[in-house]
């Protein structure tokens, strides 16, 4: 069947049919169905993006774009249910939907205008072992008392286990950025849960557990 096939079927079965693009057997039909769809909407969908992008000083070209990208968006998660249709009025609510994804597509768009790249590449290195103050370029008293505090680190982390200093380490390397806003490439965290043999969510409780304990130790044994 040819797109043009699907123009006379309603939003809902447009919809169901789009819905069916993960079976193999129906990707065709989805396809399909998913331009007419794109057809049927897209007018109504880059004026309201035009009138938005007017408003906050872009062109035209921005608000096609983000149009567009709100079609991707609902092919990619298909989730509209009409039960949650408050008018009942389906074509009203399927265009509310894509404002929706139209509206959070614009603000990612000035956010990441606003923020600078990220420094970080995904190839950055999972730290294991403290750095060698010996080596660094500064000063005797500053050696110091960097060595007096790892002392104390070190103390709190074996308390914990090789995977807390791990996860301590790696993210103590690259704070500074994260305190920026920045965060690790979903690669890196993904190549650090493999090495780790972590969920994300476990790493992240790892590093409040490894956090704490130095803090603490770092509170009590610090002015010492």
């Amino acid at each position: 069947m040819a797109w043009k096939d699907f123009e006379n079927e309603s939003t809902a079965d447009l919809i169901e049919y789009i819905k069916w693009g993960n079976q193999p057997e129906y990707k065709d039909t989805a396809g399909d169905a998913f331009i007419a769809f794109c057809f049927r909407f897209r007018e109504d969908l880059q004026r309201k993006c035009r009138v938005i992008c007017r408003n906050w000083g872009y062109d035209n070209s921005v608000a096609d774009e983000i149009a567009e990208k709100a079609f991707a968006r609902f092919l990619k998660y298909p989730k509209y249910k009409h039960a949650k249709c408050k008018s009942g009025d389906i074509e009203k609510c399927v265009r509310l939907y894509l404002y929706g994804f139209a509206g959070n597509l614009l603000a990612d768009h000035r956010k990441a205008e606003k923020q600078p790249p990220s420094p970080f590449t995904g190839d950055e290195k999972i730290i294991t072992e403290f750095p060698d103050i010996e080596a660094m370029n500064i000063t005797v008293e500053r050696k110091a008392i960097l060595t007096k505090q790892y002392e104390i680190i070190k103390c709190a982390l074996e308390r914990l286990t090789p995977k807390h200093k791990t996860i301590y380490l790696t993210y103590k390397q690259y704070e500074y950025f994260l305190n920026q806003g920045f965060y690790f490439k979903r690669s890196f965290l993904k190549r650090m849960q493999d090495e780790l043999e972590l969920s994300q969510a476990t790493i992240r409780v790892y590093k409040k557990e490894a956090f704490d304990k130095i803090a603490e130790y770092l509170k009590i044994y610090g002015s010492k």
